[in-house]
C-alpha cells in the first residue's frame, strides 16, 4: 500500500465533456477516497458535439482527445497528455473514462513497447467505461482502415489481421472517419489481445456496466492487463460512472492501489 504522502491521479475525460464534467462525474465517488489522493483534471484538445445527455446539466466547451482514432490523432492526444505529465508531473496514477481510457491505456501501452526497461509511465490505472484502445502507429494493432470507410489496397502490418472481431462493431459515430484525412496517409490500428503480445504490467481497476455499448470493449481493455494485478467491477448500468454504486467503484480503485509498491 502506498505511503500516506500524496498520492497524484491524472484525470482524462470522455468525450463531449471536459474536466470540470469529468470532476463532477466522479465526485461522488472520489469523496470516500483518502484525502491524501489528489485528481488531477484536464482538458482534451479538440471540440465537439456534447455527449448524449450532458447538455441538459453542464455547460460547455465540450471536448474530446480525438474525433476519430487515426495513428496521427492518436499521437497528438499522447503528445497533449505528456507535455501535462512533463509540466505539471510526476503522477502516481491514471483514471480515464470512455475516450479519456483509451488514451491512457494506449499511452501505458505505448510506453511499455518503447521503453520496456523504464519505470512504468504509471504506477496504476484506473479504467472507466472503456472502448478498446488505438494504436499511435503501425507497429501494433489490428489495421481497421476498411471499417472506417477507408480502402486497404495492402495490409499495414504484413501477416497481421484486418479483421475486427464482430462483437467490437457497436456505435456507428465511433466508426466515423475524418473527412479532411487523406486516406491514402490514414491508418486506424485497434489494439487487441488475440493479436498484441504486451500486457499493462501495473495495477489496474476496471469499471464498466452490464449494459454499456463499450461493455465487451472494456472486457477485451481487461484481457490487455496483468491478470494478477488487475481489479474489475461490473455493475449493472450502461455507459456512466454510477453515483449509486460508490463504495463498490471505491472498493475496487483502492484494491489495485494496494497493489502499488510503497
Amino acid at each position: 500500500m502506498p505511503s500516506l504522502k500524496r498520492f497524484r491521479i491524472l484525470c482524462l475525460h470522455g468525450q463531449g465533456v471536459n474536466a470540470a464534467i469529468f470532476a463532477a462525474q466522479t465526485g461522488a465517488f472520489r469523496s470516500l477516497l483518502p484525502s491524501w489522493y489528489e485528481f488531477v483534471f484536464i482538458d482534451g484538445g479538440s471540440t465537439c458535439s456534447p455527449a448524449p445527455g450532458v447538455e441538459d446539466f453542464y455547460s460547455g466547451p465540450y471536448l474530446c482527445w480525438y474525433n476519430t482514432p487515426t495513428t496521427a490523432k492518436v499521437a497528438e492526444a499522447h503528445r497533449r497528455v505528456s507535455a501535462v505529465i512533463e509540466k505539471d508531473g510526476p503522477f502516481d496514477a491514471v483514471m480515464g473514462f470512455s475516450q479519456g481510457a483509451a488514451v491512457a491505456a494506449s499511452m501505458i501501452l505505448h510506453h511499455q513497447i518503447e521503453y520496456p526497461t523504464e519505470s512504468p509511465l504509471f504506477r496504476m490505472a484506473i479504467f472507466m467505461g472503456s472502448p478498446i484502445p488505438f494504436s499511435k502507429d503501425l507497429g501494433s494493432g489490428i489495421d481497421a482502415r476498411t471499417y472506417f470507410g477507408l480502402i486497404a489496397t495492402k495490409p499495414s502490418r504484413v501477416g497481421y489481421p484486418t479483421k475486427i472481431p464482430d462483437y467490437l462493431i457497436t456505435d456507428a459515430a465511433y466508426l466515423k472517419s475524418d473527412s479532411h484525412c487523406s486516406p491514402y496517409e490514414t491508418y486506424y490500428q485497434m489494439f487487441h489481445p488475440a493479436v498484441d503480445n504486451v500486457r499493462i504490467q501495473v495495477p489496474t481497476a476496471h469499471i464498466y456496466g452490464w449494459n454499456d455499448p463499450w461493455y465487451l470493449h472494456s472486457k477485451d481493455l481487461a484481457r490487455l492487463c496483468s491478470d494478477d494485478l488487475k481489479s474489475v467491477f461490473e455493475h449493472d448500468g450502461g455507459h456512466e460512472i454510477p453515483r449509486s454504486e460508490s463504495e463498490e467503484i471505491c472498493d475496487v480503485i483502492e484494491t489495485a492501489i494496494a497493489m502499488v509498491g510503497s
